[in-house]
């Protein structure tokens, strides 16, 4: 398979597999609670890879079981009211923006979307002249599912931190892809999902939460996990663990931490500087297909791992579909993927080719001539 599919979920190492395979076998044969008991040390070790890869501390971690569980848990844990205001950009991420239409509708926050400039950009001057003290967050989707750009996260977070804005970046499509230091961001809340540019388990994910930032949230759900009974009554949590509950998989946490290994072993730096040199040759060798035609933004780097496009004549699920028959994984991002930006941009679908570390030039060249053969072939 010729895989230009890690933007959905990333391949799993062997390692993966068989971390999950090995824990699995162990709660056959010990039961659920001794063998998680045993596994600590290697959860331990998960917190502290995690922390390092973000530039913060272990505490300041949270796990999840994906990007829109840790997400979803944060948002809904402010104290949002009537009136407040709350800021993304156009290319939020669709599930993201129907949970801040949710709370629109549940508290009388109104959601706004932030000006941008013509090429991509978020304005910033724009945007500064029309803060007031009524908003009460800004949401950034770093990199759009559809690969439309890479928003300038640190920009926005120096104008948060000016005025005190509480700042969530959703770095699904960021982790992994591209480096990330929460220091650098001065973001107060991070999430992430495990199974994409990480390759781990689907079913895990985390959540960075900046000390102190924990007071200000009021979770919808504890339990005694994240908020402990003690003889005065239940104490919630006042770190990262506050979004954590007593019931998750330990099996697929540990894939995650193998999967943290293999790429460790490979150098974060190396996997980085890879990802980016596929992208621009992908893109160059778009440039050879009759027919079609990139999405990406003017403002977007050459060198994001998220390659939108459309091809004349044929929609982008019979592109996928034919692709698929060649051996040749992509994706179809639909508008709900990123319904603000692709409505504005009059865009129904596109397709996705995202590579990873690993695409090689034998992969960039079966897609390529695929699509050449496709764009040759009578429209249906």
């Amino acid at each position: 398979m010729h895989y230009f599919n890690q933007a959905a979920g990333g391949l799993m190492p062997d390692r993966v597999l068989q971390a999950v395979t090995d824990y699995m076998q162990r709660e056959q044969a010990l039961g659920s609670y001794v063998a998680a008991q045993q596994a600590q040390p290697q959860l331990q070790q998960l917190y502290a890879q995690l922390a390092a890869l973000l530039h913060c501390q272990p505490a300041d971690i949270a796990l999840t079981t994906g990007n829109t569980h840790g997400w979803c848990a944060v948002v809904g844990a402010l104290p949002l009211q009537a009136g407040d205001r709350v800021l993304v950009t156009p290319g939020e991420w669709g599930g993201n923006y129907a949970m801040l239409l949710q709370l629109q509708a549940r508290t009388g926050c109104v959601v706004e979307t932030m000006p941008c400039t013509a090429d991509g950009h978020i304005d910033l001057e724009a945007l500064e002249a029309g803060l007031d003290a009524r908003v009460q967050l800004i949401a950034l989707t770093w990199v759009p599912a559809n690969g439309s750009t890479v928003y300038d996260a640190q920009a926005l977070g120096q104008l948060c931190a000016r005025h005190g804005i509480p700042y969530i970046i959703d770095a699904a499509q960021a982790l992994g892809h591209i480096p990330v230091d929460v220091q650098a961001l001065q973001c107060d809340v991070l999430t992430a999902p495990g199974r994409k540019w990480l390759c781990g388990p689907r079913g895990t994910g985390l959540v960075y939460l900046k000390p102190g930032f924990a007071a200000r949230l009021q979770p919808m759900t504890v339990d005694h996990v994240s908020c402990p009974i003690t003889p005065t009554g239940p104490v919630l949590r006042q770190d990262a663990r506050m979004l954590e509950q007593s019931e998750s998989s330990v099996a697929l946490k540990l894939g995650l931490l193998a999967a943290l290994d293999t790429a460790q072993a490979e150098g974060w730096t190396q996997r980085f500087a890879a990802i980016a040199e596929r992208a621009r040759q992908l893109r160059s060798a778009l440039a050879d297909v009759p027919g079609l035609r990139l999405h990406s933004l003017a403002a977007a780097p050459a060198d994001c791992g998220i390659v939108p496009f459309t091809l004349q004549g044929h929609t982008p699920a019979q592109v996928q579909q034919a692709l698929l028959q060649g051996h040749i994984q992509v994706a179809a991002s639909g508008m709900g993927f990123t319904p603000l930006d692709m409505q504005a941009r009059g865009l129904s679908a596109v397709v996705r080719a995202s590579v990873s570390a690993h695409t090689t030039d034998a992969d960039i060249q079966a897609l390529v001539q695929a699509l050449q053969t496709l764009s040759a072939a009578p429209a249906r």
